[in-house]
């Protein structure tokens, strides 16, 4: 059943809660309404993916605040689980700042993070990332969450530093206790993080929520168990890969066989699932309203001569 509380409260509530929640990272309303029907309480529109899928174009903020917050509105209006998304800098000056929380929160989105890099950014874990000064980025914050406290104060801000990709664990740290305790910021958020040992150092040594994102170098990730104890407030969930890599590969095939029959496999085989929680079909099971709810609205309020022959056309 829908929750009664707002998307906003129920995200702050999810950063607050003792256990780390497991946070599902796209770029779509797909993408949201699978996190959503596999029963996650929240989704992540990842800012990378969304430069790569949406705009075809490397993670160095070329994508604007208006495409950006454009589509997740659409993903927003596509679920009723709370959304937080990547705001990169704020887009710009500390006007860019102002506004671009003032159209996430008109856009429904749930929370932001905003980085402490120099414009043009860089993707996280990448080379070339250069900091902004201490007073900047804590002027950026301020601005953001006073835009905030303003409008809904439980909409999520969270500070993001990149510290560690230009002065390791202990510049990232001290970034991390300088905004928590410079500004009113809910979450803290540390980007590239090349080992558990370190992730587990910050988050101990930070105050309030707190989560790091580790890169592949740090091995695999601990148990939700292990995640909570170290105080991982939340943990993202990078399940889109095997729609690349397995389409990537499944074109492959089709361009070396010059035929169309390793589609025709793949597809026998995502079929076979059908009447699984596995099947999906061609995605289309997860729109809203659903084929069986435009159905009812027409027979609902429509007159008898303009409803569609359901039963009498060909169809699957």
């Amino acid at each position: 059943m829908k929750s009664r509380k707002k998307k906003t409260t129920r995200l702050k509530e999810i950063f607050n809660s003792p256990k780390t929640e497991l946070m599902p990272f796209g770029v779509l309303p797909i993408h949201a309404q699978m996190a959503e029907r596999a029963g996650f309480e929240s989704f992540h529109i990842s800012g990378g993916m969304s430069s790569w899928w949406l705009g075809g174009v490397p993670d160095v903020g070329l994508m604007t605040r208006t495409e950006v917050i454009n589509n997740a509105r659409r993903i927003v209006q596509s679920v009723d689980i709370p959304v937080y998304c990547d705001a990169d800098t704020g887009y710009g000056g500390i006007q860019n700042v102002q506004l671009t929380v003032k159209e996430f929160i008109d856009a429904g989105i749930a929370g932001i993070h905003i980085e402490d890099q120099l414009d043009p950014k860089k993707a996280g874990g990448q080379a070339g990332i250069a900091i902004v000064s201490d007073e900047e980025a804590i002027g950026r914050l301020r601005c953001a969450c006073d835009t905030r406290d303003g409008i809904d104060p439980d909409f999520v801000i969270t500070a993001r530093t990149d510290g560690y990709a230009v002065g390791g664990v202990e510049e990232a740290l001290r970034r991390g206790k300088l905004y928590r305790k410079e500004t009113n910021v809910d979450v803290i958020f540390y980007e590239g993080i090349r080992s558990w040992e370190e992730v587990e150092y910050l988050l101990r040594e930070t105050p309030g929520p707190a989560y790091c994102i580790a890169s592949r170098h740090a091995g695999r990730t601990p148990s939700v168990e292990e995640l909570t104890r170290m105080g991982q407030a939340i943990n993202i969930v990078p399940f889109l890969q095997p729609g690349v890599q397995d389409a990537w590969k499944l074109l492959l095939k089709v361009k070396k066989s010059g035929e169309l029959a390793p589609y025709d496999e793949y597809m026998e085989e995502c079929f076979a699932l059908e009447g699984t929680e596995e099947f999906v079909g061609y995605g289309d099971i997860f729109v809203k309203p659903s084929y069986e709810d435009v159905r009812k609205t027409e027979e609902k309020y429509l007159p008898e001569n303009m409803r569609r022959d359901y039963e009498g056309t060909i169809h699957d």
